[in-house]
């Protein structure tokens, strides 16, 4: 059976979250790249996801960092 993108995102963002759940974008998006996953932006492929995966922005860091969780445990 071929693994979807969906699981692998759910992979990738299980094997990055730190632990309250939340996982740096930008390492989620190594994984991803690592794991063959073949996306544009990130950040639009994400919000393909949107019901699986919630984002929130850092804006006190400088440049802003964005962070990716889990809506359900999987």
């Amino acid at each position: 059976m071929e693994t979807t993108d969906r699981e692998i995102l759910i992979e990738a963002i299980n094997d990055c979250a730190k632990t309250d759940g939340w996982a740096n974008l930008a390492e989620v998006g190594v994984d991803l790249r690592l794991k063959g996953v073949k996306y544009g932006k990130l950040s639009k492929f994400i919000q393909n996801y949107s019901d699986t995966v919630e984002t929130k922005i850092d804006e006190l860091r400088q440049p802003p960092v964005v962070y990716a969780r889990l809506l359900q445990d999987y």
